[in-house]
């Protein structure tokens, strides 16, 4: 083409100009409609030291040329100015083509005023040349302002087809409102802003690279290595507008940062309101953001996202004996889909990633959610890490010989498809305050080196288009994992839930604390030394009749185990703690859930629950149980040690006491039935013992013949008050023991009264009664002989109606037929209830016929046979059903009634009664759960003694009253104090 001409003053309008040069000290104008046009290669505008370039407003184009706008060197440096409404487009031709440039020791400004519009198409967008300190080449993009930069390789030449490049004291500026879009189409190393360093001046400017709040940078690359935003010993960028980097080819990461040789490389990527930050790379190994070698960067409100093999979300890098990479990320997200694409991965010597109010989530195989790889830092607060990929772990640890830290507080670590933690070879301190872990295997795993990550180490060169001259470009490369080193996992838990199993490979150690915690163990585990200081140890239902073992060579503290047990006789299966050659110290408690069994009694040994293997032992006071273990009618005991000396150290639950018998020296064993089998068994024959206090006798009930008689051919009505102080014991499986008062209201009418001309009289009458029994209830439980078991309380509401013919004073015959409704609670002394409901139907005949020894003296043989049907609605308790099976009892009485003053029946009549009564029924049974029948027997014969009078208060009314005392005699306990007051009124 020709030589470019001198240039000064402002051109014709849409005037058509050759390439020209700015004169040193001149300022030139570009009117809109102008344009700029070469012959297909060579420079376009050239602008000289100290001179000024502008572009008014309007439509302008500099076209067919290999460079469109270079501003040269020189102590003063020169200004492009792009003025507001300028609409200017460059398009370069040429392989090494290049819209913008600055040349190197320039201070060279280009300008984009408020809503100006510059658009660059061609090889490479704007390169702004390296300078020494205190000199400056600028890119400024002004409010409104728009830079749009399209590049491309062209045939013949290099593939760095890059957007903006800015070397030592370089900087970039883009103002609220401007625009920086840069889209680079395939090539290699065609990142779209590269802020490099400089082998000739090193000192780096400290602002680099600024995005004020409401700006916006868009980048997409396609090519290979052709990362959205690098900075390689570059000072600092700030980015806070919105942020759109995406990026499609391999090892193309959104942000790549390296401190090289300057002394800082700093990024902050913070969208201020209304912005925001996305990062988006699709290619193997293209990161989301990595940071090497001291680099630092703080991002928040930011979302990474990678769908590439390898592509790690945050990736922070450090080389032995360089300065510590870190990263910081506050209310980021991150998501990766591609094998082995790693949500956070800290590597090296110190990398350290801070992750807090974030979320993780890894979807591809072996995409673990956070990797430690190398003496690595990992803190994360309130966020969420959860990978889903097959064999992915939630965080992984690797190292063969490093220590690694992490700490999570609050937060949840979840492998959806693997194990939650692994610990990879090294020295891993685990700590979780406040965090949720799961894992579908193991929530911990720890083996020797190069067990679980499967990785290859990643080699990045620092690639010559940074610098031509490099025939070897320097490169970073990550260390292998040496294989087979052992690992020691110490992990710490505060108020943290754990959920999945523990696997601790052998040779590798494991040291497990939990503190207020609660693990939630899924299958078998193993652990070195577990100390339980308070938390809680559950083991999950059992699968396919499969329960499971918990070992450990060391076990102390003061928590709860809770285990799954089948509750039945000797050698039913149960979940395990297993001491394998080491000590179980403490006050831990075992919690015992029963796992279907019907309770039984055990025989011999019991249970196993805690087993001392290859030289356990296990402290005396190291387990005692959480709550009472039962199952059906039986009541499980813990017990150290069993008869043999091998079973010493071992723990087992039985539903037996083993008592060596004094006489032969054989052992025997006493059953422990539970507490609640003792009230709940007698309820039905306290309900019949009210039913039969509303009954009584016709005597109890009316007072006696001559009340009746007295009221000639009257009806009258009648009440009465009954108490009883009653202690009682009945044979039986548990033996039970009632101690309590009963206590009765009965009132009642006669419905129709009949006076036969041959004396015989006939009433029939009905009555209403409500009773109640409450007392306390001992028995054989616990493998005590009346020990206390607890208390039973029960109320009758009974509504009778009975039928009396009388011969004058020399017989009676009384009939009554009643029904009952009975409601009440069984309730333990540790308070264990069973709500109880049930009727019963209760009939009686009785006669009596009267002898006089004397005129004033009656004498009257009586007999008396009642039958009741009682039942029990079925019912439960914190332990088990309860089933009654219902069932009637036959009770006969014989008895002598002395009575005073028969021939003066307006007088005080006193009389004294003895009776004998037999139950002919023998006994009933109640079913606890689906364990055997518990049975009682309430066949008995007993006597008792009634003194009473009946006092006539006028013609109408009388009042009566009798008290008494029963004993049983046969052999069981009975004492029975009774006490009844009656009135009767005729009209």
């Amino acid at each position: 083409m020709a030589a470019a001409m001198a240039f000064g003053g402002s051109s014709a309008s849409a005037a058509t100009l050759a390439p020209f040069v700015v004169a040193p000290g001149a300022t030139s104008t570009i009117n809109g409609g102008d344009s700029v046009i070469g012959a297909g290669s060579g420079t376009g505008i050239r602008v000289s030291n100290g001179a000024t370039l502008n572009f008014a407003a309007g439509t302008s184009t500099i076209q067919q040329v290999g460079l469109g706008i270079f501003g040269a060197s020189g102590a003063t440096g020169s200004t492009i100015n792009f003025l507001t409404g300028s609409n200017v487009t460059i398009t370069t031709v040429t392989a090494t083509g290049l819209g913008l440039q600055s040349s190197s020791g320039s201070n060279t400004t280009f300008n984009l005023d408020s809503n100006s519009r510059v658009t660059l198409i061609g090889y490479q967008g704007v390169n702004l040349g390296h300078s020494p300190a205190g000199t400056v080449n600028k890119l400024e993009i002004g409010s409104g302002a728009t830079l749009r930069i399209q590049t491309a390789p062209v045939a013949g030449g290099q593939a760095w087809a890059k957007g903006v490049m800015l070397s030592s004291n370089a900087s970039v500026t883009v103002a609220a409102n401007g625009v920086l879009d840069i889209e680079t189409t395939g090539g290699q190393y065609a990142r779209g802003v590269e802020l490099g360093t400089s082998m000739t001046y090193p000192d780096a400017f400290d602002r680099r690279f600024t995005a004020a709040a409401g700006s916006t940078l868009r980048v997409k690359t396609t090519g290979l290595t052709s990362d959205g935003f690098y900075m390689l010993g570059a000072g600092e960028a700030v980015m806070y507008g919105t942020t759109d980097i995406h990026t499609t080819g391999n090892d193309s990461s959104g942000i790549f940062l390296y401190q090289y040789n300057s002394p800082v490389s700093r990024l902050f990527l913070a969208p201020a309101a209304g912005g925001t930050a996305s990062i988006r790379t699709e290619g193997n190994e293209s990161h989301g953001l990595i940071g090497i070698n001291g680099s630092q960067a703080q991002v928040s409100d930011a979302a990474f996202q990678t769908s590439g093999a390898a592509a790690v979300g945050l990736y922070a890098y450090t080389a032995a004996g360089q300065t510590a990479t870190a990263i910081q990320a506050t209310r980021a997200t991150v998501q990766t889909s591609g094998t082995g694409g790693f949500g956070l991965l800290a590597e090296g010597a110190a990398s350290r990633i801070t992750f807090d109010a974030g979320t993780v989530r890894t979807s591809g195989a072996l995409g673990h959610g956070a990797v430690l790889h190398g003496a690595s830092t990992l803190s994360a607060t309130g966020s969420t890490i959860a990978a889903s990929g097959a064999g992915a772990y939630g965080l992984l640890l690797a190292s063969d010989t490093g220590t690694q830290q992490a700490t999570f507080s609050g937060g949840t670590l979840s492998s959806a498809a693997g194990n939650a933690i692994g610990v990879d070879g090294g020295t891993a301190n685990v700590t979780l305050t406040g965090t949720s872990v799961t894992g579908a295997g193991d929530w911990l795993r720890v083996a020797p080196s190069g067990s679980l990550l499967t990785r290859t180490p990643t080699s990045r060169a620092l690639d010559p288009s940074i610098d031509p001259t490099w025939a070897t470009p320097p490169a970073f490369t990550s260390a292998p994992l040496a294989a087979g080193s052992p690992a020691l996992a110490n992990v710490r838990a505060v108020n943290a839930q754990l959920s999945g199993t523990v696997t601790t490979d052998a040779g590798s150690v494991s040291n497990v604390t939990l503190v207020d915690s609660t693990w939630t163990m899924t299958g078998n585990s193993n652990i070195t030394t577990l100390v339980n200081d308070p938390s809680l140890i559950s083991f999950s239902a059992p699968q396919g009749g499969v329960f499971k073992t918990l070992t450990v060579r060391n076990y102390s503290g003061d928590g709860t185990i809770a285990l799954n047990t089948y509750l039945g006789s000797d050698g039913s299966p149960s979940d395990k703690l297993v001491i394998d050659g080491g000590t179980a110290t403490g006050t831990s408690k075992l919690s015992i859930r029963n796992a279907g069994g019907p309770g039984a009694q055990t025989e011999s040994a019991g249970i196993m629950v805690v087993d001392a293997i290859n030289g356990g032992t296990t402290a005396p006071g190291a387990f005692t149980l959480a709550e009472p273990v039962t199952a059906g009618a039986h009541e499980y005991l813990l017990y150290r040690g069993a008869a043999t000396a091998d079973q010493a150290q071992n723990w087992y639950l039985r539903s037996s006491t083993l008592v060596i018998d004094p006489e032969t020296g054989e052992p025997e064993t006493i059953p422990n039935y539970r507490p609640e089998t003792a009230p709940a068994v007698i309820a039905p024959e306290i309900a019949r013992q009210v039913a039969g206090r509303m009954l009584d006798t016709f005597h109890d009930r009316m007072g006696d013949q001559y009340a009746l008689l007295s009221s000639g051919e009257r009806k009258a009505g009648w009440a009465r008050v009954v108490g009883q102080r009653l202690k009682q014991q009945w044979e039986g499986t548990v033996e039970p023991r009632f101690k309590g008062n009963l206590w009765i209201g009965q009132a009642g009418a006669d419905l129709l009264e009949r006076t036969r001309d041959d004396n015989l009289s006939d009433r029939l009458g009905l009555f209403g009664a409500y009773g109640q029994a409450s007392g306390q209830v001992d028995g054989f439980v616990e493998g005590v002989h009346g020990a206390s078991a607890g208390s039973l309380r029960l109320e009758s509401y009974g509504l009778g109606l009975y039928w009396t013919r009388l011969k004058q004073t020399n017989w009676y015959w009384d009939n009554v037929l009643m029904g009952n409704y009975y409601t009440g609670r069984s309730r333990s002394d540790r308070g264990v209830r069973a709500d109880l409901e049930g009727w019963g139907l209760t009939a009686s005949s009785e006669a009596g016929y009267s002898f006089f020894p004397r005129s004033d003296l009656m004498l009257q043989p009586q007999v008396q046979l009642i039958y009741q049907y009682t039942a029990f609605n079925d019912t439960k308790d914190e332990y088990s059903s309860i089933r009654y099976s219902g069932g009637g009892a036959v009770t006969g009485r014989i008895g002598l009634l002395l009575q005073g003053n028969a021939d003066q029946p307006e007088k005080i009549r006193p009389y004294a009664r003895v009776n004998l009564w037999h139950r002919f029924s023998r006994g009933e049974s109640v079913v606890f759960g689906a364990s055997d029948a518990v049975r009682t027997e309430y066949g008995a014969t007993s006597a008792d003694l009634r003194v009473g009078l009946v006092a006539p208060m006028n013609k109408r009314a009388e009042l009566y009253a009798s008290a008494g005392y029963g004993l049983n005699l046969d052999g069981n306990v009975r004492q029975a104090y009774f006490g009844n007051v009656g009135v009767r009124y005729s009209w």
